[in-house]
């Protein structure tokens, strides 16, 4: 190629280098406005975003107990409203197409996210949703799942029982939201029942009275609550009753304890009344073969 042909494609290749140049500046200062309020608008909401955050924190902190729960609850709103700005401030600059794939992106995103944490995710809502009940705190006597005992931590993920035997379990939130739970500390006290037999040939009558004397005289009950006897039905070998009373305690020792001296007051009261407490009976007949 001559010389001069290739001056000429150099030159050409320079002034649409500087026409273009020249067309992104005209675009950039055209634009330059709407960047300069995007950024404001983005300044503003971070900055807004944190006074929202302290006034959630201060109104959570009054209606929720766990201050972890509240600190999360308050950054995530206000990560949204971060996040509420920054699609403003691309909608002012003109970029209509990239907040629509931001938002895209963001909800195959979430879909995805939330499919993969699933469980976390469900755990961390009844956590959060469970501390507004205040359906229980730290502390609590509880039974929940089957497993029975003191509460001695509650998080995002689980709740922590501290066993009567002396085990640690962990309960997933969404178990102990989902499933009936029982708080025996809300109430501060619990029924006792214990159920027994007397022979068909005693007279009724005195032994509820035998036996409620029983109970008053040596268990420490809830006077200001029932103290209940009902014959329940014709047993085998014996006629069943069954005595109930409250104790101002909650706690699985302290029931047994209630339960063990009403049974002792029972039998001894019995045995020092010639009340008869029959052992089951079976009558067996043989055919003697020929």
């Amino acid at each position: 190629m001559p010389l001069q042909a290739q001056t000429e494609n150099i030159g050409k290749e320079v002034e649409q280098s500087a026409e273009l140049m020249g067309n992104q500046w005209d675009t950039f200062t055209t634009l330059l406005p709407n960047i300069l309020i995007a950024l404001c608008v983005i300044i503003l909401f971070i900055l807004l975003s944190r006074f929202i955050r302290k006034i959630f924190y201060k109104l959570l902190l009054k209606r929720l107990s766990n201050p972890a729960v509240t600190t999360i609850t308050a950054s995530f709103i206000s990560i949204i409203f971060v996040f509420i700005g920054i699609f403003l401030a691309l909608d002012i600059v003109g970029l209509d197409k990239t907040v629509s794939s931001l938002l895209a992106g963001a909800g195959i995103l979430g879909l995805a996210l939330g499919l993969a944490l699933q469980d976390t995710l469900t755990n961390t809502v009844a956590g959060i949703v469970m501390t507004t009940r205040k359906a229980y705190k730290v502390g609590d006597y509880v039974e929940s799942n089957g497993f029975e005992g003191t509460i001695l931590e509650i998080n995002l993920r689980n709740t922590t029982i501290l066993q009567n035997s002396g085990t640690q379990v962990k309960i997933p939130n969404r178990n102990v939201l989902n499933n009936p739970l029982q708080n025996f500390s809300l109430t501060g006290e619990r029924r006792v029942e214990v159920k027994v037999g007397v022979h068909y040939r005693e007279k009724l009558e005195v032994v509820e009275k035998i036996t409620l004397e029983a109970i008053r005289n040596s268990v420490d009950f809830n006077e200001r609550r029932p103290l209940e006897l009902y014959f329940t039905d014709f047993g085998d070998s014996s006629i069943n009753l069954i005595v109930r009373f409250w104790i101002k305690k909650v706690r699985q020792a302290d029931f047994y304890k209630a339960k063990s001296d009403a049974i002792k007051a029972i039998r001894n009261a019995y045995r020092d009344h010639n009340i008869t407490i029959p052992f089951p009976i079976r009558t067996i007949e043989m055919e003697r073969g020929n």
